[in-house]
């Protein structure tokens, strides 16, 4: 029969488990993760705006290249027009990525900015605001309990000395 870490040492689970007291300061760190996911999906944003603009301009650049070939050509009737219209469908795709360049920078980015500068409050000594008034909670809330516990804690050890 196999056992688990978990299983094995119920002590160790005591001391991870949230309810314990102290141990709400990974649920504490959530919010500065949850800054920092703000930042990073803000500089993917601007990085896929600028695969988005590079692809625009280089279909441009493609269909400008090609049309004098395809309007100099001796071809006429439906090749010429397939053609012309196979240069053209490239121009409106390279219109449409660059308003998804346009729209990632200037709507997206600019909303998870906003709800960022909103949601989260720097403190003049580094950390969040909602981050100590968390902690802050968690600690009194806990209080009553810590103690409690601590005077369990120490009966059974008095009563395991004796």
């Amino acid at each position: 029969m196999s056992t688990s870490s978990s299983e094995s040492n119920p002590e160790d689970v005591n001391h991870r488990s949230f309810w314990m007291p102290g141990n709400y300061h990974h649920t504490v760190k959530r919010t500065e993760d949850a800054f920092q996911a703000c930042n990073d999906i803000v500089a993917c944003f601007q990085e896929r705006a600028r695969l988005e603009r590079q692809y625009a301009q280089q279909l441009n650049e493609w269909s400008n290249k090609w049309k004098p070939v395809v309007d100099t050509s001796p071809l006429y009737g439906s090749l010429l027009k397939a053609w012309q219209c196979f240069l053209s469908s490239a121009d409106r795709l390279a219109s449409l990525h660059a308003s998804i360049c346009r729209s990632l920078v200037s709507e997206d980015a600019d909303r998870v900015r906003t709800w960022q500068k909103d949601t989260f409050h720097k403190k003049v000594f580094g950390g969040f605001k909602e981050s100590q008034d968390i902690e802050t909670g968690f600690t009194r809330a806990q209080k009553p309990w810590a103690k409690r516990l601590k005077k369990i804690q120490i009966s059974v050890h008095m009563d395991l000395q004796t």
